[in-house]
């Protein structure tokens, strides 16, 4: 007998902060709502992002999927801006970032990863680096806590 996967509806608070060359980007705080996902090894967290896009003014929408573990994280970002990154303390990993105007290489540096989780509330903070089409972009801090509702 197969079990069901249960989606557990949680509340995401998720504030991140970028800075480039000692210069420091206004924080960005986003309050919504997602589900949680249990898994046999690690635990998925889904949500749509929103987000105008500088270039348009157009607000575009993302898909996130973020699987969780103890020393790991990867994002999945799935709509007009497509990519996977993956966190790992200490290590490189190189993708591509899919945009409606081409593709662009990235790569990412994670210099902190810290992740507890939880059916019932979680905490994900991560501290990285990010190059563009190899030149050195921003360092970003990214700090998400979701808490199960109900």
């Amino acid at each position: 007998m197969e079990t069901e996967v249960k989606e557990i509806p949680v509340l995401i608070n998720l504030a991140s902060l970028a800075s480039y060359n000692g210069m420091t980007d206004d924080p960005i705080q986003v309050l919504t709502s997602g589900v949680l996902i249990p898994q046999e090894t690690f635990y998925l967290l889904q949500y749509t992002e929103t987000q105008e896009d500088e270039s348009t003014g157009e607000v575009v929408e993302s898909q996130i999927q973020l699987a969780l573990k103890k020393d790991q994280v990867t994002m999945n970002r799935l709509g007009d801006f497509n990519n996977s990154m993956l966190f790992k303390k200490n290590r490189r990993f190189e993708t591509t970032y899919h945009t409606p105007y081409g593709d662009m290489p990235m790569a990412i540096y994670t210099h902190d990863l810290r992740c507890e989780m939880g059916l019932e509330t979680g905490k994900v903070h991560l501290k990285y680096e990010l190059s563009m089409q190899g030149a050195y972009t921003s360092t970003n801090e990214l700090h998400l806590e979701y808490f199960a509702k109900g």
